[in-house]
């Protein structure tokens, strides 16, 4: 029996067109839907109408608030006309952002592509079908304000009983779940002082009030081995945060609700409060770890430490933000030193050495020291040779093209002049498309064209509006690593020789973050065969590639 001959029953469904499966998690415990839910749903449904799904995007405990999250690429694989469209379990699973929901769906649209939902029937070629689903983007929007709604309730009850408005854990605490035990009896939530942990706690702040530095701090924590509640180890910035919060002092910090800063960005993941330094600093519940006056004796530093003006704002050194540690592949940070000279007069070197971050911050890697001079020697001997190799390079083109006339070439330019121009061109495009856009609407609302015309208008421009937005994409995208000739460089190599000592650092720093992916410090190490290698640098072009770690406990 041959293939055609088998009933159509047994064959199974044709091969049809392709799709991408989408698959988003809730972070709303009430909205959480499976992973296999979804995908068996979906799969379904492609086999019902012998569709074909060629990719799975799944974006796990991701709210649909936002859309800066994976259901990008699919609209992109779209949009290269590599798939058909997108099948979803439910509508509310491509987004609940009334802003989002349009543009993205718009974007489809606009290339022929589709959204289809595997478990509600909606025909969305025809006007009724298109009907149903702005109804469930209708409903899907109107949940995520109720389900806003509902925690902004949650927290402010939650504040009232002087319990943290998130809940969960907290460092040098036992946090108590609110519970009902067999006798029917509800244990509400408190929070309980850790014995260890809440003498280690007490101990920072009154190291802090002190006066010793939040580094040295975040340092001590890594080489004893304590991380935070989520098991890393504490860096400067996370162990500030907590300790500015308040909480083992027996206060709890929100955020006003009648703050007059900007509101929460539609498409974001950050909340608006995160990024507001306005706050508010009710008592809480839970018993205290720190006293009264270590409290106010480390808000006193902290305040001082604060207004005093940051010396990291404008660049000091030429190699600022360029070196990194080729332990562990992280950032440097520049170091001071000292020494004792003649008569035991102390002198300070300020930016003697480059040292690890990670290192600084919670002892993690064992890091790299090395002089900046050192480091700055091997960028200037590293760009002669790159000026050598490029004008031997230029002069074997130039006979090149001495041989043959016939063939004219540009001279090149800067890469990132060109890439400036290129996205100042396409900006200006979107502000001329949008600004257009908004003369059409005024148009047709005041009768001045008829709708169909406006309509027609309307959809060139959007589809010339995508278009330029695709092209700015990629133009980022490919900004990430330029795609230009080591002779395109040449301008800028030359000049940094020549004129590196009265050249001002800002304008050196700049030049080499545009010639260079960074300057990779080794630390002293000792060879099999004994012999001792002093700490270098290495200086990486962007048309080169980067050099892996050699790890964070890598033997010195």
């Amino acid at each position: 029996m041959t293939i055609s001959q088998i009933p159509a029953t047994i064959q199974g469904p044709p091969q049809g067109e392709p799709w991408i499966g989408y698959i988003r998690v809730s972070t709303y415990y009430e909205d959480k839907i499976s992973p296999e839910i979804q995908r068996t749903a979906i799969q379904a449904w492609a086999d019902r109408t012998g569709r074909r799904i060629v990719e799975w995007i799944e974006d796990l405990d991701i709210s649909g608030r936002t859309f800066k999250r994976k259901i990008m690429i699919g609209i992109k694989v779209v949009e290269e006309k590599r798939a058909r469209g997108i099948a979803v379990w439910r509508y509310s699973r491509f987004g609940r952002s009334r802003h989002g929901n349009a543009l993205n769906l718009a974007r489809l649209e606009q290339v022929g592509g589709r959204l289809e939902s595997a478990t509600e029937s909606a025909d969305t070629t025809t006007a009724f079908g298109r009907l149903q689903m702005g109804m469930a983007f209708k409903f899907a929007e109107f949940e995520s304000d109720r389900i806003g709604e509902q925690w902004a309730e949650t927290r402010e009850h939650r504040r009232e009983h002087g319990l943290p408005s998130t809940g969960g854990r907290r460092w040098g605490y036992i946090w108590h779940r609110r519970r009902l035990d067999e006798k029917g009896v509800v244990h509400p939530e408190w929070y309980e002082p850790a014995e260890d942990l809440g003498l280690t706690a007490l101990d920072l702040y009154e190291r802090s009030a002190n006066g010793e530095p939040m580094n040295s701090l975040a340092m001590w924590l890594g080489r004893n081995g304590y991380v935070g509640t989520r098991g890393v180890p504490w860096t400067q910035t996370g162990l500030t945060r907590y300790m500015d919060s308040g909480f083992p002092a027996g206060w709890l910090r929100y955020h006003p609700d009648d703050c007059d800063c900007p509101p929460t960005d539609p498409d974001g993941n950050t909340h608006r409060a995160a990024l507001c330094s306005k706050k508010i600093f009710t008592p809480g519940a839970h018993e205290l770890i720190v006293k009264e006056d270590v409290w106010e004796e480390y808000q006193r530093r902290r305040k001082l430490a604060s207004s005093k003006p940051s010396n990291n704002r404008a660049p000091a050194y030429p190699l600022s933000g360029l070196v990194v540690c080729a332990r562990c592949g992280g950032a440097t940070a520049a170091g001071g030193g000292s020494t004792y000279g003649a008569g035991g007069v102390l002198i300070r070197k300020n930016g003697y050495v480059f040292r690890c971050s990670a290192r600084k911050d919670n002892a993690t890697c064992d890091g790299v020291y090395i002089l900046r001079t050192v480091a700055e020697d091997a960028v200037l001997n590293r760009l002669r040779e790159w000026a050598t190799e490029i004008e031997a390079e230029a002069a074997k083109l130039a006979a090149e093209a001495a041989k043959n006339p016939q063939e004219k070439k540009e001279e090149p330019s800067n890469p990132q002049a060109r890439l400036d121009a290129a996205r100042k061109r396409l900006r200006d495009r979107l502000a001329e498309i949008e600004a257009e856009l908004d003369r059409q609407t005024s148009l047709v609302s005041r009768g001045i064209i008829p709708e169909d015309s406006y309509v027609r208008e309307r959809d060139r421009l959007t589809e010339d509006q995508t278009s330029v937005t695709a092209e700015l994409a990629e133009l980022d995208a490919s900004a990430e690593k330029p795609q230009a000739e080591k002779a395109d460089y040449l301008p800028v190599i030359r000049g940094l020789v020549d004129r590196w000592n009265i050249t001002p650092v800002d304008t050196r720093r700049a030049l080499l973050r545009t010639l260079l992916a960074g300057v990779w410090a080794y630390p002293k190490m000792t060879g099999p065969d004994g012999v001792e290698t002093a700490p270098y640098a290495v200086p990486v072009a962007v048309w080169e590639e980067a050099p892996a770690p050699i790890g964070r406990r890598a033997a010195a």
